[in-house]
């Protein structure tokens, strides 16, 4: 017999959103959150509400449901209007921006970044101010306005640093990283990578490790250390066997069949690192 949703399912699958999330079960996450919904409407609880509709959005995205993940974000935009929480109301905005950035569209997505600042800051919250901040820069990034990326980057990382947040440290050093590869500064690129993914490791966060070491190898790879760009794939795809990645999913994809890499170079590549190439989107998401 199917049992009905406890009154408090929607605060604990609140307390499993980001384990969930960092570990790569985004199909339990949607599910945790469509049951905390359930409970939520039973208690005819606003507040509650919100939350699940804004936390799988996430997980529906990486699972291919992005027009379900924006429905639930447009729906818990509302709820927290009605509440006039600027906290929520700017967590969605971020997730907003990433979803449309990762759809290509930068505008849309800096505009929604730019939001989220805003409510960051009427809340008085320094560290959703640095994930907002971070997130224009790397909107920027998108666009073409690297310089502009990396003066971005260095603002978020201070508020970071004094709100002792080392998930937002993480994810601004990873962006920072990105942009100075873009610009062809192989080696910061490679201590902003460096420091990202020993702050992920810190956090527990596996997904986003893997993926700054793979943007890692790629910058070792360009400014000719086989050996580093070897370690950093082998790293990587450690962390991808444990998280159950399958081939294409971006970490994983960007892993060399062999790690053997016959007719590696050992000089920087002849192909410069185009303005335009696409990165993997690291930005921090507050829950």
């Amino acid at each position: 017999v199917a049992r009905s949703p406890a009154p408090d399912n929607w605060e604990l699958a609140s307390t499993l959103t980001t384990f969930l999330d960092r570990n790569g079960h985004w199909q339990a996450l949607a599910t945790t959150q469509t049951t905390a919904l359930e409970a939520a409407r039973r208690q005819d609880n606003t507040a509650a509400r919100a939350g699940p509709h804004r936390r799988p959005g996430p997980a529906l995205d990486r699972l291919d449901h992005h027009t379900e993940a924006y429905d639930h974000y447009l729906k818990a935009l509302a709820l927290y209007g009605e509440l006039g929480s600027h906290s929520g109301r700017a967590r969605v905005h971020q997730h907003l921006s990433r979803l449309l950035e990762a759809k290509g569209l930068h505008h849309w997505a800096l505009a929604h970044a730019r939001r989220s600042l805003n409510h960051h800051r009427a809340d008085e919250d320094a560290a959703g101010e640095s994930a907002a901040l971070t997130h224009i820069g790397w909107g920027l990034a998108q666009l073409g306005h690297h310089h502009r990326a990396v003066i971005h980057g260095r603002a978020p990382l201070a508020l970071a640093e004094d709100a002792g947040d080392l998930n937002g440290q993480a994810h601004i050093q990873d962006s920072l990283g990105y942009v100075h590869l873009r610009l062809g500064r192989y080696e910061a690129a490679a201590t902003h990578y460096r420091r990202a993914v020993a702050l992920f490791h810190q956090t527990g966060d596996r997904l986003s490790a893997a993926r700054g070491l793979t943007q890692l190898a790629e910058t070792c790879r360009h400014a000719a250390h086989p050996a580093a760009a070897r370690d950093a794939w082998g790293q990587a795809l450690t962390l991808t066997d444990q998280l159950g990645l399958p081939a294409s999913d971006p970490p994983r994809a960007g892993i060399p069949n062999s790690l053997d890499l016959p007719g590696f170079p050992d000089t920087a590549s002849e192909a410069p690192v185009r303005a335009d190439s696409p990165g993997i989107h690291s930005v921090p998401l507050r829950e």
